[in-house]
């Protein structure tokens, strides 16, 4: 599994999490509504765009290994560049296109900012990169900061940035982390997520029962989960692929969090508004070290177990739920 030329190395501390990819088959627009991945349906895309809700007025940062802003798909929204580090193609680092693209699929009106950190090159190594990213985000007001990259080690560079975003009122939404053995019972720590300023986002694969993926992080610092198994997002250079990790299902998370900031008004109490209002229990009754608190999603329970049932039970033909 690879990761792209710029995944920095373990001695850097900290990397992009190790993801599948794939050939996306069977969509050629899935950034139109009526062709929405069926992770962005799961987690309320389609009903928010009803609602009204699309993320309007809403600054988020991406954290990654830089995107491609020409994308067709973006339609402009990927508003500002700020690189850190450079010198390797995006064709090969399309881990950060990608992790926008779930983000705008989920909330296509709010401006993307681009905080590129990893690659071959730069005048800062990574880890004080991604330091001045988030103290840079949050200078600018943006409301969330999507954190698509972790470490086994807990930097106090990092932590002190993440506490400057934090006073200023920032939501960072961080990847649980992809060295999951598959078992809720051990414990896999990654940073930023494992800082209780930071949310944690766990995968999940798009099947009944919604089981945990297999390289999923488990640890008491798990938040919420997301869909994070064969996700299609943006491709560098136009088009679609498909990739699956902790790293996918993080930014179906921030996507939803950009339209409840523009429906709440802000920032204020959205952890508390996010547990009581939207989200549903899957795997393990309450809370669990593998999904969190849950499954985060603006669909009640009812619309959310018609799509897919939580319990291997019931759920619509997919297929027609895709197209409804």
């Amino acid at each position: 599994m690879g990761c792209g030329a710029s995944t920095a190395s373990r001695k850097d501390e900290f990397f992009i999490p190790s993801v599948k990819r794939a050939a996306a088959k069977g969509l050629k627009n899935c950034d139109q509504d009526d062709e929405l991945p069926l992770g962005i349906l799961l987690t309320g895309g389609r009903k928010l765009r009803k609602d009204g809700f699309d993320g309007t007025g809403v600054k988020v940062a991406v954290i990654d290994s830089g995107i491609d802003e020409n994308h067709p798909g973006f339609g402009g929204k990927v508003t500002r560049k700020v690189w850190y580090r450079d010198g390797t193609p995006l064709k090969d680092d399309d881990h950060g296109t990608h992790v926008a693209g779930t983000i705008h699929l989920m909330a296509p009106k709010a401006d993307i900012y681009d905080y590129r950190v990893f690659g071959s090159k730069g005048s800062v190594g990574v880890t004080e990169a991604i330091a001045q990213a988030i103290r840079a985000a949050a200078d600018v007001n943006c409301q969330l900061i999507n954190m698509s990259l972790g470490g086994p080690v807990a930097n106090p560079e990092i932590k002190s940035a993440v506490e400057y975003a934090a006073s200023k009122g920032v939501i960072m939404v961080c990847a649980a982390g992809n060295e999951g053995d598959n078992n809720p019972l051990t414990n896999e720590i990654s940073y930023p997520a494992a800082y209780d300023l930071c949310i944690s986002i766990a995968a999940v694969q798009k099947k009944d029962g919604f089981p945990v993926a297999v390289f999923s992080n488990s640890n008491n610092e798990v938040d919420y989960s997301g869909i994070g198994v064969d996700v299609t997002s943006f491709k560098p250079g136009g088009g679609f692929q498909t990739m699956s990790g902790t790293s996918m299902a993080c930014p179906h998370a921030c996507g939803l969090m950009a339209c409840l900031v523009q429906k709440y008004g802000g920032t204020t109490d959205l952890r508390s508004k996010l547990t009581s209002s939207h989200t549903v229990d899957i795997g393990a009754e309450g809370i669990d070290t593998a999904t969190g608190i849950g499954f985060l999603t603006y669909l009640s329970e009812q619309g959310f177990d018609k799509l897919l049932p939580r319990k291997g039970k019931g759920g619509k033909n997919l297929t027609k739920a895709v197209t409804e």
